[in-house]
């Protein structure tokens, strides 16, 4: 037996649904099924009985799941005491971040952090969301600070800082003239091309920026842009409208304005990610600097 095949087998019992395991392993439908079908020759049992309507585990998947979450348990604290075996020789430390964190809580903790652990090499690795969990999970960074939501059973996540959204609009578009007014609401824009990551990208953002148009009785005519800056460029073209920011008044220009929104707006929230149960004191000191924060943010 392999251990990738236990790890499927047992995300398989859990659900007792094989695309519902599929998607959370990030594997297709198929390969699941191949996957157990190759279990159950290896061990000479049927581990689970299937029918059109429903999955269950035979007897023998009962004891294989129970002996398997024991075992990859273990194998999941072997692998956390030699990562920070690792750490704690090569005093390095890798954190995973986010344009939103790096702008607004993340200065602050890294300074405090920094000043804890003066003798440890940080490595900062700017990230989006699903990379940062990869990075995660293969153990390559130690902590993450993505955009929410984010989960994963083998991940803690907590929320540390949340801003209200913006509109950037071309300086020509006629809703200009209520400014005087205040906050705009987001139906005023229904008929706008919005320009806003892909979701293969950002789910989280582009998620939310869905969600709070839906919210506001319209479906968004969507533009797919990567880069921030390519995207306020296109606003300035005059090619729609695009979600920022707080901190993007620094990067305003004679052709696009900032336009504050009433409620329904797009929410981002900043979290801080770390691998469940990792006894790094390095970490402990991070997640209690980032969690102060979030109690000062409240």
């Amino acid at each position: 037996m392999e251990i990738k095949e236990l790890r499927c087998f047992v995300r398989v019992a859990e659900t007792l649904n094989f695309n519902r395991a599929a998607e959370q392993l990030n594997m297709s439908q198929p390969v699941v099924t191949k996957t157990i079908a190759q279990l159950e020759h290896k061990l000479g049992v049927k581990l689970f009985d299937r029918t059109t309507r429903r999955v269950a585990l035979t007897a023998a998947g009962v004891v294989l799941r129970r002996e398997a979450e024991g075992l990859l348990a273990h194998l999941d604290q072997v692998q956390r005491a030699v990562r920070h075996a690792i750490a704690e020789e090569s005093k390095r430390f890798a954190i995973g971040v986010t344009p939103l964190a790096m702008q607004t809580v993340f200065p602050a903790v890294i300074r405090g952090f920094r000043e804890a652990h003066p003798g440890i090499d940080v490595t900062i690795h700017e990230l989006p969301t699903d990379a940062q969990v990869k990075a995660l999970l293969a153990a390559e960074i130690d902590a993450a600070f993505l955009l929410a939501p984010a989960a994963d059973d083998a991940l803690e996540v907590r929320e540390i800082h949340s801003e209200q959204m913006r509109l950037a609009v071309p300086t020509s578009h006629p809703h200009l003239k209520s400014l005087g007014l205040g906050p705009m609401p987001l139906s005023a824009f229904a008929g706008e091309t919005f320009i806003i990551p892909p979701r293969s990208e950002n789910p989280g953002v582009h998620d939310e920026i869905i969600r709070a148009c839906a919210v506001s009785g319209f479906r968004p005519k969507v533009k797919d842009c990567t880069e921030g800056q390519t995207c306020l460029c296109l606003v300035e073209a005059g090619m729609g409208v695009s979600f920022v920011t707080n901190r993007i008044d620094c990067a305003t220009s004679d052709d696009m304005r900032i336009v504050d929104l009433e409620e329904p707006a797009p929410t981002l929230s900043v979290a801080l990610a770390w691998r469940r149960e990792d006894p790094s004191p390095l970490l402990e000191t991070l997640r209690q600097l980032a969690l102060n924060t979030e109690t000062a943010a409240a």
